[in-house]
C-alpha cells in the first residue's frame, strides 16, 4: 500500500509516501449517529495524497535546520486515541511502520528491544522533547514523562488531532520525530 518516492531538494535528502488519507464526505448526514458509526464514514472515504515536508509548520522546520537535521522521511500518519493521551499510560502508540524500522541502526532495533532508544521529538510550535523509543511485539511506543509534556503543551485531543509523524537524524546521527499535529472536522 505504501510507496516511497524520493523528492530531492538541494541540501536535503527527503523521502516522501504517499499514503491513504481518510477524510469525510461532507455530504453525508450524520446527525442520528454514533461516534462509532461516524468515524466508520470517515475511515471509508480515503483519497490518494502525498506528504510534502513543505506543509510541515515553519517553526518546526526551524528547530531540525537549527539542529541540522537531515534525511527527513514521512513515517506515519494517526488520529490520536484516548490510550495515546491518557495521562496514566505516558506514550504514544506508533502504527506499524515498515519505514520507521528500516530506518533505524541494527544497534537502535536493538535498545529499542531492551531499556528503550532515547529520542528526540519536535512539535509543531518547535519545541523539544526528550523522550524513548520502544518496540512492543506489534507495534513501536514513544514513552516518558517527555510524551506527557507534549501532550499538555499541544493541548492535544482524542480522535479530533491527527498527528504525522517524520523522522529526521540529528548531527550526531540521533534519531529524531517531528509530530506536525492538526485537528480535524469532529466527528
Amino acid at each position: 500500500m505504501a510507496r516511497l518516492s524520493k523528492v530531492v531538494i538541494p541540501d536535503l535528502n527527503i523521502k516522501v509516501e504517499e499514503e491513504t488519507v481518510f477524510l469525510p464526505d461532507l455530504n453525508v448526514k450524520v446527525e442520528e449517529e454514533t461516534v462509532r458509526e461516524k468515524e466508520e464514514i470517515v475511515q471509508n472515504k480515503a483519497i490518494k495524497k502525498t506528504r510534502s515536508p513543505s506543509s510541515l509548520p515553519i517553526r518546526m522546520i526551524q528547530t531540525i535546520s537549527d539542529m541540522k537535521g537531515r534525511n527527513l522521511c514521512f513515517a506515519t500518519r494517526k488520529i490520536l486515541k484516548r490510550s495515546d493521551i491518557a495521562t496514566n499510560l505516558n506514550r504514544f502508540l506508533i502504527p506499524k511502520s515498515a519505514v520507521l524500522w528500516e530506518l533505524l541502526y541494527e544497534v537502535e532495533k536493538t535498545a529499542t528491544e531492551g531499556k528503550g532508544l532515547e529520542v528526540v521529538v519536535v512539535d509543531p510550535r518547535g519545541r523539544v522533547y526528550e523522550m524513548k523509543l520502544t518496540k512492543w511485539k506489534s507495534m513501536n511506543v514513544l514513552n516518558s514523562t517527555g510524551w506527557r509534556k507534549f501532550v499538555e503543551d499541544n493541548e492535544l485531543k482524542a480522535k479530533v488531532d491527527c498527528a504525522r509523524v517524520w523522522t529526521f537524524r540529528s548531527t550526531s546521527a540521533k534519531l529524531c520525530f517531528a509530530f506536525d499535529v492538526k485537528r480535524q472536522l469532529s466527528v
